[in-house]
């Protein structure tokens, strides 16, 4: 996710400490929190026993599908003139982890790229875009991986390809502060083929028997 600030900040590529360590913590807690829901869900569910292994996979597939997004709109941020870092959520990285322990499944909302600098709502638009267009590529990339590989590749291979498609369409339902409304306010033909290229590639997780 990207919030616009609106003030005019010089143009570089800048990561200052506090921006890597939010980046860092997200990343382990919403790993953590998916490799609880890949290793069964909710308290009394969860097989602890193949958590590390779920926990290996998850960090590889959020390096992908969280980092690359929240990097996608901070240098699109850059590249039009502003100024972007990432800050955490606690409250949210705090639900990600609950909703994994007691539903077993995951929301992930883990925190937003701030952008400040003149952007037009075009470039505002884009920059939205660019963090769920890296998931439908990454999801694309290695959806048709899934059908290739065997063992532990094919795991990897098939939760990068489901978590980027899962962070892909969630990211642009347009709602509240998500990516999605920002894209829905900028371009209606953007949003919509985004929004289906997304859905595409995440139905074939849940029809049995496709992978």
């Amino acid at each position: 996710m990207g919030y616009y600030l609106g003030e005019s900040l010089p143009k570089e590529i800048h990561f200052s400490r506090r921006e890597i360590r939010d980046l860092l913590i997200a990343t382990l807690v919403v790993s953590v929190a998916f490799a609880i829901a890949l290793s069964g869900g909710g308290i009394g569910d969860t097989d602890w026993t193949i958590f590390p292994l779920a926990f290996l996979i998850s960090l590889l597939a959020i390096g992908s599908g969280f980092i690359l997004h929240e990097l996608g709109h901070k240098f699109l941020a850059i590249h039009y003139g502003g100024f972007a870092e990432f800050r955490a959520w606690m409250w949210g990285l705090i639900m990600a982890l609950m909703f994994a322990l007691l539903a077993g499944f995951v929301f992930a909302a883990p925190g937003a790229v701030y952008i400040a600098g003149n952007i037009t709502e075009e470039q505002n638009g884009k920059i939205s875009a660019m963090g769920p267009l890296v998931n439908i590529i990454f999801a694309a990339i290695f959806f048709p991986l899934v059908f290739i590989a065997t063992g532990i590749f094919y795991s990897i291979c098939f939760y990068i390809y489901y978590i980027n498609a899962f962070l892909g369409v969630f990211n642009l339902l347009p709602l509240g502060p998500l990516d999605g409304a920002k894209i829905f306010r900028w371009s209606v033909p953007a949003f919509i083929g985004l929004f289906v290229a997304a859905v595409a590639l995440l139905v074939p997780a849940f029809i049995p028997g496709i992978l």
